[in-house]
């Protein structure tokens, strides 16, 4: 009786605490879009960051919920991801540099000299116990500094938090790792929390094969020492990671999207059409078979629509002989669910919601073979001379308004006359988003030396 109590008023302070904890981005979201939508010429400075980063404060609380409960049923999956080290911890130094800040205290990152440049481990799972124990040493520090340290010998690194905040008594200190839980000072009850926390990271630290230990004195500070395996990857070219993608080569593909959510859609259209796909959707899983009869290149598909699971749809559509082939990705936000995707599954790949723009691009490259272009390509008439006849003798009309436009150095016109170029010719988009770089660049030069050569081959 006296557990079930415990657990009840356990869940009433968790209740609370995650209410508070969610109403601060709730109300920044929901303030920056208000003067978005007052605002007919620019938003507010960093409106977008802010929304930005309080949608991912927000689906970081659900994301620990989540993460408790597929640890307990033995379900969570570790991603082995490339991870670059310096830029990683750059953004870490970034986000709560500016916290602290915020709170009058000052903010370090101490690093080893010699840390490699590219790592193997789990990024989200790594950046999830680093923000907990740095979120922690900026919340309960009023005066003083907060600080990370970072170790690197034979492939084990260890992360070291420290601040001089209150500190946690000496029985807490193992009271501190269970849900819910924040210690007994009337002092940090007071500051608001869920008590997920270090609970969370304590759970990721010992998936991921590693250790988490704790030293601290009230009134003097705490130090929290993370240590984990991060075995060094060979180091490939960083300039993929400065470039912008624009586009895709070769032909056209087309993507199916099966989702019930209206914004998600928008989303969706807005993020791909403008790199070349061209991008159906429908909102239930009997428009599905309908809407797929097209033969599309890839469908995406909710695993929550209004008369059907994901499973259901997918099962349905891999019974018609024209979409056996076709590559199919779950985009759910139901992670307990989370199915990679095998030789012996119907679907070939699985995104979580909410989506990151990366990996989403990632699974797109890996699912449809796709070889991007960036927005600092270099397209001369040598790589051009790879595209096909019958699109070579097309061009004609289009390179000669586009000559006369530069000679008299018209960058609006040129600007309009590629956009009508790329609608009339979508298997020359690469040729287009270059040229189109080219012109925002000012690089009237280099344009019409392309131009020249493009003329003259075809």
């Amino acid at each position: 009786n006296e557990s079930a109590e415990s657990a009840n008023l356990a869940k009433s302070r968790y209740i609370i605490g995650l209410s508070d904890e969610i109403r601060t981005p709730r109300y920044s979201i929901y303030g920056y879009a208000q003067l978005m939508e007052r605002s007919a010429s620019e938003p507010p400075p960093n409106a977008v960051r802010v929304i930005r980063r309080s949608a991912e404060h927000m689906a970081s609380l659900i994301d620990g919920l989540l993460d408790i409960s597929r640890i307990e049923g033995g379900v969570m999956k570790l991603n082995r991801n490339r991870l670059h080290f310096g830029e990683f911890l750059d953004q870490l130094e970034d986000m709560f540099r500016l916290q602290a800040a915020s709170k009058g205290i000052d903010f370090s990152c101490e690093r080893a000299p010699h840390l490699p440049t590219v790592v193997h481990t789990d990024e989200k799972r790594l950046r999830q116990i680093l923000i907990n124990l740095l979120s922690n040493a900026v919340k309960y520090t009023a005066r003083g500094h907060a600080m990370l340290k970072v170790r690197y010998r034979n492939q084990v690194a260890d992360f070291e938090v420290s601040d001089t905040g209150m500190g946690i008594a000496p029985e807490d200190i193992e009271r501190v790792f269970q849900p819910f839980e924040r210690g007994g000072d009337a002092e940090v009850r007071a500051i608001p929390g869920t008590g997920l926390g270090l609970t969370i990271t304590k759970l990721l630290t010992q998936v991921m094969g590693g250790e988490i230990k704790v030293r601290s004195t009230p009134g003097v500070g705490t130090t929290f020492t993370v240590r984990v395996l991060l075995s060094e990857a060979m180091q490939d070219s960083s300039a993929e990671l400065t470039r912008h993608i624009r586009g895709y080569l070769g032909a056209r593909r087309r993507i199916l999207v099966v989702d019930d959510d209206v914004n998600h859609v928008q989303f969706m259209l807005g993020l791909l059409q403008p790199l070349g796909f061209e991008v159906s959707a429908v909102h239930t899983g009997a428009e599905a078979a309908a809407a797929a009869a097209e033969t599309p290149d890839l469908i995406m598909v909710d695993l929550s629509l209004p008369d059907a699971t994901g499973w259901e749809v997918i099962r349905q559509l891999r019974e018609i002989p024209a979409l056996q082939r076709v590559r199919m990705l779950i985009v759910s936000a139901n992670a307990h669910e989370y199915t990679p995707g095998s030789e012996a599954a119907l679907h070939d790949g699985f995104v979580m919601k909410p989506v990151e723009v990366s990996m989403l691009l990632s699974a797109l490259q890996a699912q449809l073979h796709l070889e991007w272009s960036y927005s600092n390509d270099q397209v001369n008439a040598d790589t051009a001379l790879q595209f096909s006849p019958e699109l070579f003798a097309r061009l004609g009309k289009h390179l000669e308004d586009l000559w006369q436009l530069g000679l008299i150095g018209h960058v609006r016109g040129i600007q309009s006359r590629l956009r009508d170029f790329e609608v009339q010719e979508p298997h020359a988009q690469p040729l287009v988003q270059a040229l189109r770089t080219m012109v925002e660049k000012f690089d009237m030069k280099r344009y019409m030396t392309t131009i020249k050569g493009l003329r003259e081959s075809s």
